[in-house]
């Protein structure tokens, strides 16, 4: 079987979910499905190259410079036909005329159920392209039971018939040494008393949370610094008002960064004091899983598919709840979280978000739908 993956989201340069769930997904897929010949199109065929590797079961194949819906009515149904595609996975979109069997995944549908949190434009066009493109597909794939769910009842799909590939956490998050980590931001920007949020900013990340908590208890007395990574993806008026009313004794602790390397990434989880993930609505919510496969204690909102993440036990709570999550960061920056316990979420994360089974299992819904 041919199946080729659209990766021209890795022309964008960014790092976000999509791209770790294509990136993390077929590195593990491609090792173990050796009767499927894996065809990687993207522009900027260097940087998928560098990701994917050279196997006898993997091509490439370059993308013009086009607008998406040009790549999407005309290109990619040349390039299916072309290089004679059995199956062709796409994100949220299909091709108007596709020449092949088709997968999309949908990774959520959160503008149908949250629209004061997404703009006009962004709910019109993705109602209509992400309903008929999850309709046509052959195979439907989601992220998380709940994303399932909600696609279910909106768009009037069984729950039977669209099938869930988890996100996963990297091994690179295990290996991770958290004093060394410290010890290197310390060195490299002073910073080594911290507390952190990743994701990219838009309101219903819930940046302000995080913010406003950090304000109100005044940690920044205790020696406490606030690190807040992430791209702007939607301007969030609210934080932006927040941030401003700070002292600028209190902003001096504040850290907002955007464009961080990977490996550099990874040393701001591990070296953290703590993580607290506010976000209000996500269709599955990779980075306290992140954090807490690095052995650091994690506070995470309990609403939309965050509510699967139990193992985080009394620290999966409502972060609405404001006299909550004060207390219950209190408690973690005073008397920290006990070592057992830090390990077993580590281990829990990893039995239920190894990428590794994470393929394997998808592998086996391939050919079950395809090769028979």
């Amino acid at each position: 079987m041919r199946l080729l993956v659209d990766c021209h989201c890795f022309d964008a340069g960014e790092t976000q979910g999509l791209n770790t769930y294509i990136r993390c997904l077929y590195k593990s897929l491609i090792s173990i499905a050796n009767d499927i010949t894996f065809v990687f199109a993207a522009q900027n065929l260097p940087n998928i190259k560098r990701l994917f590797g050279h196997r006898k079961n993997i091509e490439y194949v370059r993308l013009g410079d086009h607008s998406r819906p040009y790549r999407l009515m005309v290109e990619y149904p040349r390039l299916i036909r072309k290089h004679k595609i059995d199956v062709a996975h796409f994100q949220y979109v299909l091709p108007w005329v596709t020449n092949c069997k088709t997968i999309v995944t949908v990774h959520d549908i959160l503008f149908e159920d949250y629209p004061e949190f997404f703009p006009f434009s962004y709910k019109v066009s993705r109602h209509f392209l992400f309903k008929e493109s999850a309709k046509r597909a052959d195979m439907l794939l989601t992220v998380s039971d709940y994303s399932r769910k909600r696609i279910s009842d909106k768009y009037n799909i069984p729950e039977n018939e669209i099938y869930i590939t988890h996100n996963g956490v990297s091994d690179d998050f295990r290996k991770l040494n958290n004093k060394e980590c410290a010890d290197y931001l310390s060195t490299t920007f002073g910073i080594s008393n911290y507390i952190l949020y990743v994701s990219r900013f838009e309101p219903r990340k819930k940046q302000v949370t995080v913010l406003q908590a950090y304000k109100d208890l005044r940690l920044d007395l205790q020696g406490l610094d606030l690190v807040l990574i992430g791209i702007q993806s939607i301007p969030d008026p609210l934080f932006n008002q927040v941030y401003e009313e700070c002292s600028d004794e209190i902003k001096s602790h504040i850290h907002i960064l955007n464009h961080v390397p990977y490996a550099e990434l990874l040393k701001w989880y591990a070296g953290c004091r703590l993580f607290v993930y506010p976000s209000e609505a996500e269709g599955f919510g990779i980075p306290p899983l992140e954090a807490g496969a690095c052995g650091v204690p994690v506070i995470c909102n309990n609403k939309t598919a965050m509510g699967d993440f139990t193992f985080f036990g009394d620290n999966l709570i409502s972060t609405d709840n404001t006299k909550l999550l004060h207390s219950r960061m209190l408690a973690i920056l005073e008397a920290g979280e006990s070592t057992e316990n830090l390990n077993k979420v580590k281990e829990d994360i990893y039995q239920k978000y190894s990428w590794d089974n994470i393929a394997r299992e998808f592998y086996h819904q391939l050919k079950g739908k395809f090769i028979k």
